[in-house]
């Protein structure tokens, strides 16, 4: 019986290795094997084969797409005269176009007097016959075809072969790489790519460069020419052994590459691992019952080694493929019949598999503490407790920058040294986050330096994987006699109010629940009050500092809740930046002070704050132009007033959405100067016509260094001729000394409070309107 049991597993393990290697499951190691095996063989390409590619960098240039056929005709007729060899388009040129494009790109062809190659594209049509994409006559006519096509593995959508030509009712064309490479030598049906050849070595050129002639010659000279697309946007792309994704031309590049270093490869698959592992089985099958089992591993292990290292000598070497994961996994499956068959394997298994469940039940695999539903599981105590949460900041950005095993492994550290900070138990509730539990004293004074000294201990330099990482943790924390999801709920509100503070530790406090419940009730309102009419525009008129004329006015938006009254903008608006809500509002306040101030009755100017992130986020500039187009306002009558801000995460783009502005005709002002992330590069790099000086320079400010400040930014500005506005002028004094000063233009309550639109009209009607104080 027992001898019938091991020939039944052994068939068994065997039929399980087979069903493994046809159903794809291996492929993932497979693929790892093969990647390691391409790099541990790489070889240099010959640099005769160059790739023009169809970039990013390219369609931005020319702005369109698709692009007219005398582009390419342009590009080839610049290939040719750089004495390129050959030119191939990876390009579909199988329909017509605009007639005179295409009439060029004939004649571009026809110059290059049999020399350039178009893709052709074969496909199973509904008939089950093969059919080709094939260029248009016109073009054919001075140009050859060649087989552009791809074969994909069924199981993983890899891509690391192609055919070697194609026949259809109108004859047979060659693959690309056939074509170009007019290798003497038999080809398979199907071509495998060599993987191995360093694709870093590959020339590859963006078409605008060449194109416009901001290539060298010389790297054109003599060489075969593929050109093609690799813009994202194409969406010409392939998964490849080794390199991941690439784009087609590419991948054609390396087949032609494969050809001319004569690598014709033979792919043998799975079929010798799984001999290599039948052969083992049956010696398995004849060994003694009793024999070592480590013999029996080193044996297998060693027979792996070999394995992976002949692979590794036949691809070099012979030009064969070979996977191995079926060796692999296939000898791991016979240890554990080698196992099974010494009467322990399954009791170990089944035992090391539910120690391994009830510890996942309750802790964090990988570090080994308590899970968030561990913590909440431990036995109930009434004595008061207390909860630090502590988040280490900036996971993310490093999961990106450095990899996940990276940061596991100094979130592992970090762990490690929290099981000796002298809690009683620890806990991971969050990819970064981590409590600490133990009893409470009482001492609310004590709990604050303990959270302190544990995020300056905790926090600082760590080494992982040769990387130098620096640390920093903030600190949120709750006491009380509540329950432990209480408590975990209080310490969550604290960090949050702790980082929104930007503060390194914090305690809970029973206002911050109301501060959140109203910051979620603000957030949650907002999004309905422009629909509900709930929002409004006022309007603080701006002067002239010396006739004391209004000029101008900036726009402010209020918002009346129904329930909670007047709600700050101070409050409001950050909220709106933090959620993304503030693209709606900007549109609104953008449209309606455009509206009102085109039916004001003088002819002044409108000022509309816009936050930073709306450059990131919208057309900016095609949302003022249509503001302005829609409300019939002048572009010279709208100001629109700009704030740097931390938010911003492409400078580049916001300088190239003011000159956009600029252009319009509408006026731009640096709004709060001198105060948070303003810098002098401004007056070089922005075309702001008017500097507007915090309030924070103006108010209150009496000292002779003050005084001196506000006179240096007033003077620079002027220098660099730029128009000056103060906010924050609250009495003659102050309005007097600026215009000594030169400072243009003011704004404040010594003028006016913000008023309603309709209060501003009445304003602007009546007879000495424009003049506030005199």
């Amino acid at each position: 019986m027992r001898h019938l049991l091991r020939w039944t597993a052994a068939i068994v393990a065997i039929l399980v290795l087979l069903g493994l290697t046809q159903s794809g499951m291996l492929a993932s190691l497979d693929r790892r094997l093969d990647d390691w095996r391409l790099a541990a063989t790489s070889r240099p390409v010959s640099e005769t084969t160059v790739v023009v590619e169809i970039d990013s960098q390219s369609l931005a240039e020319i702005g369109i797409w698709p692009w007219p056929r005398s582009l390419h005709a342009t590009l080839l007729d610049r290939l040719m005269a750089a004495g390129a060899d050959e030119v191939v388009f990876d390009i579909d040129f199988s329909s017509s176009r605009d007639p005179f494009d295409d009439a060029q790109f004939t004649a571009a062809l026809e110059r290059a007097g049999g020399y350039a190659w178009l893709a052709a594209f074969a496909q199973t049509g509904a008939d089950g016959h093969l059919h080709f994409s094939r260029p248009l006559p016109e073009f054919a006519a001075s140009a050859g075809s060649v087989l552009v096509n791809v074969l994909l593995d069924p199981l993983t959508a890899t891509a690391r072969s192609l055919p070697v030509s194609a026949t259809d009712e109108y004859g047979t064309i060659p693959a690309l790489a056939v074509q170009l490479a007019r290798n003497q030598s038999p080809l398979p049906e199907i071509l495998e790519v060599d993987f191995s050849l360093n694709l870093a070595d590959l020339p590859r050129l963006s078409f605008t460069d060449v194109l416009y002639g901001r290539v060298d010659p010389s790297m054109l000279s003599g060489k075969q020419i593929i050109v093609g697309a690799s813009a994202i946007e194409l969406r010409d792309f392939f998964t490849v052994p080794r390199y991941g994704v690439i784009a087609g031309p590419v991948l054609q590049a390396l087949a032609l590459e494969t050809l001319k270093a004569g690598r014709i490869l033979a792919n043998w698959g799975h079929l010798p691992g799984v001999l290599i592992v039948s052969a083992l089985a049956l010696l398995l099958l004849f060994r003694p019952r009793r024999a070592n089992v480590p013999t029996v591993f080193a044996v297998l292990a060693m027979t792996s080694f070999l394995g992976e290292a002949m692979a590794l000598v036949a691809y070099a070497q012979l030009s064969l493929l070979v996977s191995t994961a079926s060796l692999h996994v296939g000898l791991v499956i016979l240890f554990g019949l080698a196992l099974a068959d010494n009467g322990y394997d399954h009791l170990l298994a089944r035992r090391a598999a539910q120690d391994r469940l009830r510890f996942l039940a309750t802790h964090d695999a990988a570090t080994g503490l308590l899970s968030q539903q561990g913590l909440m599981e431990l036995p109930r105590t009434l004595v008061p407790q207390v909860l630090l949460l502590l988040q280490v900041q900036a996971t993310d950005e490093l999961r990106v920058t450095l990899g996940h095993d990276v940061v596991e492994a100094v979130l592992h550290q970090f762990a490690h040294r929290l099981g000796h900070a002298g809690f009683a138990e620890v806990a991971r509730t969050a990819p970064a986050t981590f409590a600490l539990l133990r009893g409470d004293d009482g001492d609310a004074d004590g709990l604050a330096r303990t959270a302190a000294q544990l995020r300056t201990s905790l926090s600082g330099e760590y080494q992982a994987d040769g990387h130098h990482l620096h640390i920093e943790v903030v600190v949120g924390y709750a006491s009380g006699a509540g329950t432990r999801s209480e408590l975990l709920n209080q310490a969550e509100i604290a960090l949050i109010q702790a980082r929104a503070d930007r503060l390194q530790t914090r305690s809970f406090s029973p206002a911050d629940q109301s501060i959140l419940d109203r910051q979620r009730q603000l957030d949650r309102d907002l999004r309905r009050a422009l629909g509900r009419n709930q929002l409004r525009l006022n309007f603080q008129p701006q002067v002239d500092l010396k006739s004391r004329n209004v000029i101008g006015a900036e726009a402010l938006m209020r918002w009346d809740h129904p329930e909670l009254g007047p709600v700050s903008p101070a409050e409001f608006i950050p909220l709106a930046e933090e959620t993304g809500l503030i693209v709606d509002l900007g549109r609104w306040i953008l449209f309606e002070a455009c509206q009102q101030a085109a039916a004001w009755p003088s002819p002044i100017t409108v000022a509309v704050n816009v936050s930073p992130i709306q450059f990131q986020h919208v057309d900016l500039a095609a949302t003022v132009a249509n503001a302005l187009r829609s409300s019939g306002l002048p572009a010279s009558r709208l100001e629109l007033e700009i704030t740097e801000s931390s938010r911003v995460t492409d400078p580049g783009r916001v300088h190239a959405v003011m000159w956009q502005l600029r252009d319009l005709g509408v006026r731009l002002a640096i709004d709060d100067f001198g105060t948070g992330y303003s810098s002098l590069s401004y007056f070089r790099d922005l075309p702001f016509d008017l500097v507007k000086i915090d309030q924070s320079f103006v108010r209150d400010r009496t000292s002779a260094e003050d005084h001196r400040l506000l006179a240096a930014i007033i003077e620079l500005s002027s220098k660099m001729d730029k128009h000056t506005i103060a906010e924050g002028v609250e009495d003659e004094p102050t309005a007097r000394l600026l215009t000594e000063m030169g400072c243009t233009y003011g704004q404040g309550y010594y003028f006016s409070r913000p008023i309603s639109g309709e209060n501003l009209c009445k304003l602007l009607s009546q007879p000495h309107r424009q003049q506030l104080i005199s």
